[in-house]
């Protein structure tokens, strides 16, 4: 009596779709990330450059906090607070 196998050795039915995959794998590890950034994000990178004159503010309150004569208005500091919270 001779039994045919159903489950051949050299057969995968798994082997051509993991085949399939790495192929697709492959191509998207070719591909390259591109960033393109739009003019007007350029101008308002630009924009955000601190001037002279906000520059020479901010060293000058930085001296100040470093030699301990800063003080802040307390009052006008919650204001602000107040308003960007509503």
């Amino acid at each position: 009596m001779k039994i045919n196998s159903f489950n051949l050795v050299n057969i995968n039915p798994y082997m051509k779709q993991n085949q399939q995959y790495s192929i697709k794998n492959e191509e998207k590890m070719k591909q390259s990330d591109e960033i393109q950034i739009s003019a007007e994000a350029k101008d308002l990178q630009s924009s955000q450059q601190f001037s002279a004159s906000r520059q020479d503010k901010i060293n000058e309150i930085k001296i100040q906090i470093n030699s301990g004569q800063y003080q802040p208005d307390s009052r006008e500091i919650a204001r602000k607070f107040y308003q960007f919270w509503n």
